[in-house]
């Protein structure tokens, strides 16, 4: 994960970590580490000096297997006002995989998408397929049907009702 923070002086990052999980620091480039790593409840808080605009995080992260195909971030916990100071989240798929839906919605390029967003989101899903694959359940456009199906059956209701 590489992070660019403007005109902060020191972030305080923060992991969750589920049991089961481990997250081990592999290096931080970029910035330097006020203190080691501290648990705060469920997450890991990591305090970092930037020494400069752009510093990456490398980090591994196992899961447990309930929490299979998860990647948890390294959240940076500095205040945006969503108009001056915003996120920019870009993500990259491995090679050859084909992006499926994702919350926040990200604009596509190839297997690398981005967006802008006015707050750190609480979290990120990327479905994504390997080649030749089949797509999985895709729970959007089961909620797209559900709404429908709700909308005609609400119709069918009042019409009805109307008649009487």
């Amino acid at each position: 994960m590489a992070l660019v923070v403007d005109g902060a002086q020191q972030v305080d990052h923060r992991i969750e970590a589920f049991d089961g999980s481990r997250i081990a620091l592999v290096e931080v480039d970029g910035a330097e580490s006020i203190n080691d790593v501290r648990t705060i409840g469920r997450t890991q808080s990591l305090v970092l000096r930037p020494r400069q605009a752009r510093y990456t995080i490398r980090y591994r992260a196992t899961q447990s297997a309930a929490r299979s195909g998860r990647c948890p971030l390294w959240l940076p916990a500095v205040a945006t006002d969503g108009l001056s100071r915003t996120i920019r989240l870009e993500v990259s798929l491995p090679p050859g995989t084909s992006p499926g839906r994702s919350m926040p919605a990200l604009t596509w390029t190839g297997t690398t998408g981005s967006t802008t967003l006015g707050n750190m989101p609480a979290f990120v899903y990327i479905s994504y397929v390997a080649p030749g694959e089949a797509a999985g359940w895709d729970i959007a456009r089961a909620m797209d049907r559900l709404a429908v199906l709700v909308f005609v059956l609400a119709s069918a209701i009042w019409i009805w009702r109307r008649k009487r």
